[in-house]
């Protein structure tokens, strides 16, 4: 039972329990069911036992509470800031066996490589699984377009083996036959291309016969197709380096959770005297081209949000910052910019120190 009807004011049996989190702290939610008001560095993360990782399935900027029902097992908040999430493969290598390594597999052999995180200034470090080959191509062929379609169908691809990352794909159609596929992850591990199986969208009764094919020779063999985290780590201030062993030409960039922490030393020419501005600071997603198509493991892990506060100067060249929200970034680098609100901000760019890292967090676990 969700929600109890006509229950009345809930007493001390159902408390509000407070969980306080730390940078890269977990706490596994007991059996039950449960209202959760996540902090605003808080999320929500459930085992996924296809990729064998966390994967997160809310993150807030300050929501209201989400129902959540727990086998005691699989489901955790995890305070991310500070933390490793994912890494943008830029170089996959060459000459590594096709498969998939536990940080507990891998020997730093081509039979068994190892990827190795640097600390990034943090507390505990993160470790890694490496997916060799077994990605699909982005060409999938639609071996018949089907009829009478008045809604886009959904695409389900099979899953590769446990440790792999699934591939995914949208369609379109046009006189109600499927006439375009676009791979939107690649996936990693597999050993066989996987089958597609066509969904009719909702409220589509019509539609039928569509058959689309995988091509048969998976893309990546050899080469570092995915890296998913085993353990974040915690306490990252900076953005870690990854090392391969073998090296062979093999390159990567970690994709982070950084919030801002403090922000010093803003400086420009020609402020109005006492002025107090809003400011805002945005960031960008991790930097490197991906040899792949497989943004559900690197880029796409979480959505970046803004920091915000406010500026006030100190004198006509001078401003501190008070931050409120140092916001998420998948990056250690910031845009800030201030809202005038009608004062004079200067005749020179405003400039800003920032300083990124993990906050501690609290979330809110009630019993329903």
């Amino acid at each position: 039972m969700i929600n109890q009807i006509g229950y009345g004011v809930r007493g001390t049996g159902f408390p509000a329990t407070p969980i306080n989190l730390s940078s890269g702290q977990t706490y596994l939610i007991p059996s039950g069911q449960y209202s959760v008001k996540l902090g605003p560095y808080t999320a929500i993360q459930q085992f996924d036992g296809t990729t064998q990782t966390w994967k997160t399935n809310d993150t807030t900027t300050q929501s209201g509470q989400t129902i959540v029902s727990s086998d005691g097992n699989n489901v955790r908040l995890i305070n991310l800031t500070g933390t490793a999430v994912g890494a943008v493969i830029t170089n996959g290598g060459t000459g590594y066996t096709n498969g998939i390594y536990t940080p507990a597999q891998q020997l730093g052999t081509t039979a068994a490589p190892t990827v190795t995180f640097a600390a990034g200034g943090g507390s505990v470090t993160a470790t890694a699984n490496v997916v060799v080959g077994g990605a699909i191509n982005t060409t999938v062929t639609i071996t018949s377009g089907g009829t009478n379609y008045t809604k886009t169908p959904i695409l389900i691809i099979s899953p590769p083996p446990a440790g792999g990352v699934p591939a995914t794909a949208t369609c379109t159609i046009s006189g109600g036959v499927i006439n375009a596929v676009t791979v939107t992850n690649q996936g990693a591990g597999y050993t066989v291309a996987p089958t597609i199986t066509v969904v009719n969208g909702q409220g589509d009764t019509t539609g039928s016969g569509a058959v689309l094919t995988v091509n048969s020779t998976l893309t990546g063999s050899g080469t570092i197709t995915a890296i998913t985290m085993a353990n974040n780590g915690a306490g990252m201030t900076s953005v870690p380096a990854i090392s391969f062993s073998p090296a062979s030409t093999t390159a990567a960039t970690a994709v982070m959770c950084f919030t801002v922490t403090a922000l010093s030393g803003a400086s420009g020419v020609g402020y109005t005297n006492a002025a107090v501005a809003p400011l805002m600071a945005t960031s960008s997603l991790t930097a490197g081209s991906a040899t792949l198509t497989n943004p559900a493991i690197s880029t796409g892990i979480f959505t970046p949000r803004m920091a915000y506060g406010y500026a006030t100067n100190t004198s006509t060249t001078a401003f501190t910052g008070t931050l409120i929200d140092g916001g998420l970034h998948q990056v250690a680098s910031v845009n800030v910019g201030l809202l005038s609100l009608g004062v004079a901000l200067g005749t020179t760019n405003f400039t800003l120190t920032t300083t990124f890292g993990g906050a501690t967090d609290t979330a809110y676990l009630q019993t329903l």
